[in-house]
Protein backbone atom coordinates (compact mmCIF):
# COMPACT_ATOMS: atom_id res chain seq x y z
CA UNK A 1 0.00 0.00 0.00
CA UNK A 2 1.47 3.63 -1.28
CA UNK A 3 2.34 5.91 1.91
CA UNK A 4 1.26 9.24 1.01
CA UNK A 5 3.36 12.02 2.83
CA UNK A 6 1.63 15.21 4.14
CA UNK A 7 3.24 17.16 1.47
CA UNK A 8 2.23 14.93 -0.96
CA UNK A 9 -1.69 15.17 0.39
CA UNK A 10 -0.69 19.29 0.37
CA UNK A 11 0.02 18.70 -3.00
CA UNK A 12 -2.94 17.09 -4.20
CA UNK A 13 -4.90 19.60 -2.29
CA UNK A 14 -3.50 22.35 -3.74
CA UNK A 15 -4.65 21.45 -7.06
CA UNK A 16 -8.21 20.26 -6.46
CA UNK A 17 -8.13 23.66 -5.44
CA UNK A 18 -6.32 25.32 -7.99
CA UNK A 19 -9.12 23.67 -10.39
CA UNK A 20 -12.14 24.45 -8.80
CA UNK A 21 -10.95 28.10 -8.07
CA UNK A 22 -12.65 28.99 -11.97
CA UNK A 23 -15.34 27.34 -11.68
CA UNK A 24 -15.95 28.66 -7.94
CA UNK A 25 -15.37 32.21 -8.74
CA UNK A 26 -17.90 32.04 -11.89
CA UNK A 27 -20.35 30.97 -9.59
CA UNK A 28 -20.01 33.76 -6.87
CA UNK A 29 -19.83 35.93 -9.58
CA UNK A 30 -23.55 34.76 -10.44
CA UNK A 31 -24.79 34.99 -6.63
CA UNK A 32 -23.71 39.11 -6.62
CA UNK A 33 -26.97 39.08 -9.28
CA UNK A 34 -29.02 37.14 -7.49
CA UNK A 35 -31.29 39.23 -5.11
CA UNK A 36 -34.11 38.22 -2.44
CA UNK A 37 -32.00 34.29 -1.68
CA UNK A 38 -31.59 33.03 1.76
CA UNK A 39 -28.25 31.79 2.37
CA UNK A 40 -29.22 27.91 1.88
CA UNK A 41 -30.84 29.15 -1.42
CA UNK A 42 -27.07 30.59 -2.00
CA UNK A 43 -25.04 27.72 -0.68
CA UNK A 44 -26.98 25.59 -3.13
CA UNK A 45 -26.81 27.84 -6.16
CA UNK A 46 -22.90 28.21 -5.64
CA UNK A 47 -22.48 24.04 -4.74
CA UNK A 48 -24.44 23.42 -8.68
CA UNK A 49 -22.54 26.52 -9.91
CA UNK A 50 -19.51 24.58 -9.08
CA UNK A 51 -19.90 20.79 -9.68
CA UNK A 52 -21.83 21.37 -12.49
CA UNK A 53 -19.03 23.72 -14.31
CA UNK A 54 -16.19 22.04 -12.85
CA UNK A 55 -16.79 18.36 -14.68
CA UNK A 56 -18.30 19.69 -17.70
CA UNK A 57 -15.27 22.08 -18.34
CA UNK A 58 -13.15 19.28 -17.75
CA UNK A 59 -15.46 16.99 -20.04
CA UNK A 60 -14.72 19.83 -22.62
CA UNK A 61 -11.03 19.98 -21.78
CA UNK A 62 -10.77 15.79 -22.77
CA UNK A 63 -13.02 16.15 -26.03
CA UNK A 64 -11.13 19.20 -27.24
CA UNK A 65 -7.59 20.65 -27.03
CA UNK A 66 -7.10 23.75 -25.77
CA UNK A 67 -5.15 26.06 -23.43
CA UNK A 68 -5.66 26.06 -20.47
CA UNK A 69 -6.60 29.66 -19.60
CA UNK A 70 -9.37 29.18 -22.10
CA UNK A 71 -10.67 25.85 -20.23
CA UNK A 72 -10.49 28.10 -17.39
CA UNK A 73 -12.49 31.11 -18.80
CA UNK A 74 -15.35 28.55 -20.25
CA UNK A 75 -15.21 27.32 -16.60
CA UNK A 76 -15.71 30.26 -15.19
CA UNK A 77 -18.61 31.45 -17.57
CA UNK A 78 -20.12 27.97 -16.71
CA UNK A 79 -19.97 28.38 -13.52
CA UNK A 80 -22.13 31.59 -13.89
CA UNK A 81 -24.74 30.03 -15.91
CA UNK A 82 -24.98 26.40 -14.70
CA UNK A 83 -27.27 26.90 -11.88
CA UNK A 84 -30.03 29.39 -14.01
CA UNK A 85 -29.18 26.43 -17.46
CA UNK A 86 -29.57 23.26 -14.88
CA UNK A 87 -33.31 23.90 -14.21
CA UNK A 88 -34.45 24.31 -18.14
CA UNK A 89 -31.46 21.35 -18.95
CA UNK A 90 -33.12 18.63 -16.66
CA UNK A 91 -37.02 19.88 -17.86
CA UNK A 92 -35.92 19.29 -21.03
CA UNK A 93 -34.11 15.83 -20.75
CA UNK A 94 -37.05 14.63 -18.65
CA UNK A 95 -39.47 15.21 -20.91
CA UNK A 96 -37.66 13.92 -24.12
CA UNK A 97 -36.88 10.93 -21.90
CA UNK A 98 -40.32 10.61 -21.35
CA UNK A 99 -41.28 10.50 -24.72
CA UNK A 100 -38.97 7.87 -25.37
CA UNK A 101 -41.24 5.05 -25.16
CA UNK A 102 -44.05 6.65 -27.43
CA UNK A 103 -41.14 7.13 -30.10
CA UNK A 104 -39.78 3.67 -30.13
CA UNK A 105 -43.39 2.56 -30.22
CA UNK A 106 -43.78 4.42 -33.13
CA UNK A 107 -40.80 3.67 -34.96
CA UNK A 108 -41.47 -0.18 -34.45
CA UNK A 109 -45.10 0.03 -35.97
CA UNK A 110 -43.45 1.64 -38.78
CA UNK A 111 -41.53 -1.00 -39.89
CA UNK A 112 -44.20 -3.40 -39.31
CA UNK A 113 -45.69 -4.84 -42.37
CA UNK A 114 -49.33 -3.15 -43.13
CA UNK A 115 -52.59 -5.13 -42.36
CA UNK A 116 -54.47 -5.48 -45.55
CA UNK A 117 -58.51 -4.96 -45.12
CA UNK A 118 -60.41 -7.50 -43.98
CA UNK A 119 -57.65 -9.99 -42.25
Amino acid sequence: MDKHTIPDLLAAFLGLLAGLSPAALGAAVSLAYEKGLTWGERFIQFAVGTCVSFFVSRAIGALVTLDPFVLQGISFTLGMIAFKAAPKFIGSAVDAVGALPREIGDRIVSWLPKKKDGQ
